[in-house]
């Protein structure tokens, strides 16, 4: 049922991603003015479809989620596989799918599909306890599964995104101390492995070394070319704009082709070197407006369905932001993930936005448990 009183976090959220969505359409706009290319324009349909898309998702009653969220999570499966199989390989990654003229990203799709099956599951399952470990291998299973398929295309980043976002859930479901401390140490055990097996690309591996690399002395620094000099050249765009910025088209990273992927991962050096402290200071503040005031959003439904929907469609966004914004300064490897609302990209556009419309959903159908 539509709620009358919808709570004003609705409203600030829905201003908070508005402004964000200008923000990164002019962003992309002096991107492809730098590039000779005209990418803006293909952002602002992909912008204009996920507009409808989360509008329909925010009004559709979760219910009908709800029934369909086991179909919905083995349908992402599916393509999944078929993305490993007829996927189109580009720079030696089957990452997309090509179907009547039209590419689409099936990891991009997994992640509210993960979120959707996590809430089908835990509410189905009730426990007025917190959670063991072994309580949780079956949710466990339901984030891995997807997270190994897209380690294979290879895409670690959107792999590392929806382990984040099925541990996110499961922590607001409660688990028990012993248990997390014990899932955390199998994690981490599972990096050397990953990293002796192959499952963590030469590619990836060059990342974090490069990473590590970064973090030590000048003259070793110095010493870094070529496409080993891309997460620096970031860093420099990013403190090249000063406390002001440079202005609108005065990105000279950007202009002098220096910057990588500045429309895509690192989208956020070009803004920072146009706009400077000040204004990546408030771009920030805008992503925290919209985090928060999708939680209390979140947490003001009375359907536990929609509670953990939205908290992880919540995660999604925060997740990826973290890890994008830790990728651009410097604090994380390279991972390749772009940064939702600035970056250009049609499913990645379309999974953000469809993932504002479930958090809002909660706002929208304040229900009765």
């Amino acid at each position: 049922m539509i709620s009358k009183d919808m709570p004003r976090s609705v409203f600030v959220g829905l201003t908070s991603l508005f402004i964000l969505l200008i923000v990164g359409l002019l962003t992309l706009r002096n991107a492809a003015t730098y590039i000779s290319e005209d990418f803006h324009q293909r952002q602002a349909i992909w912008v204009m479809i996920g507009i409808l898309i989360a509008s329909v998702v925010a009004f559709v009653d979760l219910r009908i989620f709800e029934r369909l969220a086991p179909v919905i999570y083995w349908t992402a499966i599916a393509l999944l596989l078929l993305v490993l199989i007829f996927g189109r390989e580009v720079n030696n990654a089957r990452r997309w799918i090509d179907i009547f003229g039209f590419s689409f990203q099936p990891s991009e799709f997994a992640k509210p599909a993960v979120v959707m099956m996590l809430a089908y599951f835990f509410h189905h399952q009730r426990s007025r306890e917190r959670y063991t470990l072994r309580r949780l291998l079956r949710p466990m299973g339901y984030v891995l599964f997807p997270a190994g398929l897209i380690m294979a295309e290879p895409d670690l980043g959107t792999a590392l995104v929806v382990i984040a976002v099925g541990f996110s859930i499961m922590f607001f479901e409660g688990v028990r101390l012993t248990s997390f401390l014990t899932l955390l140490a199998i994690v981490l055990l599972c990096v050397p492995i990953a990293w002796k097996t192959g499952i963590i690309r030469p590619y990836q591996k060059e990342r974090i070394r490069i990473w590590l690399h970064m973090a030590k002395d000048e003259s070793q620094r110095l010493s870094l070319v070529g496409k080993e000099m891309q997460p620096e050249q970031a860093q420099w765009a990013v403190g090249s704009g000063g406390l002001l910025g440079r202005g609108g088209l005065g990105a000279l990273q950007s202009k002098l082709r220096f910057l990588p992927e500045l429309h895509t991962d690192f989208v956020l050096a070009t803004f920072a070197e146009e706009r400077g402290f000040v204004g990546t200071t408030l771009l920030l503040a805008l992503y925290a407006t919209l985090i928060v005031s999708l939680l209390v959003v979140a947490v003001s439904s009375k359907e536990r369905f929609a509670v953990l929907v939205s908290i992880g469609a919540v995660a999604i966004l925060f997740w990826q932001i973290v890890f994008n914004i830790g990728m651009v300064l410097g604090l994380l490897p390279v991972v390749g993930l772009t940064l939702p609302f600035m970056s250009y990209g049609g499913s990645a556009t379309i999974t953000s936005l469809f993932s504002v419309g479930l958090a809002l959903n909660a706002g929208i159908h304040r229900g009765h448990a």
